[in-house]
């Protein structure tokens, strides 16, 4: 299947901008019809998919452009130096995780604090709740709330429990 640049980009998860990029930067050879338009086939598409994820893990151009030259030389010996490149990349995404790992902790400690302060508030909100409703009950006021309209001094009228 021929895959022109656009659908190219759309297969690999890229634009066609970004994979113009990569044709400049060495990183991918473009077939050329007769009249000069660029196509992909199945395998360029699966090199792009490769570029790109090695790209969205932060491996640096560089990096890449010495990998697809050592690719396509073929020279004895190539192997080990692709490996070393991709060992080096290997480190980088652990110490990567690593520190999304520790950012994660750090979320979640928040959360389970908030989680933690919300719990401790709500039970004793209610607590206060039974504390109010146990005493308007006792005072013969009970008005079936949180609070309870009773005779304040002078015989106004005054609200218990308001701050709830």
């Amino acid at each position: 299947m021929e895959y022109a640049i656009g659908q190219a980009a759309k297969a690999a998860d890229m634009t066609a901008s970004t994979l113009r990029y990569y044709e400049q930067e060495g990183l991918i050879v473009a077939k050329r019809h007769e009249n000069g338009r660029r196509y992909f086939d199945q395998e360029d598409v699966n090199w792009l998919k490769f570029i790109h994820h090695m790209r969205s893990t932060d491996m640096p151009i560089a990096d890449l452009a010495r990998y697809v030259k050592l690719r396509r030389q073929k020279v004895e010996g190539s192997q080990q130096e692709l490996l070393l490149i991709m060992k080096k990349h290997e480190r980088h995404l652990i110490e990567k995780m690593a520190h999304y790992q520790s950012n994660l902790d750090l979320v979640r400690y928040k959360i389970s604090m908030y989680e933690h302060e919300l719990k401790d508030r709500d039970t004793d909100l209610f607590e206060l709740f039974k504390e109010r409703r146990c005493a308007t009950v006792a005072e013969g006021t009970d008005a079936g709330v949180a609070g309870g309209v009773v005779a304040g001094e002078g015989g106004e009228p005054s609200i218990r429990g308001a701050e709830l």
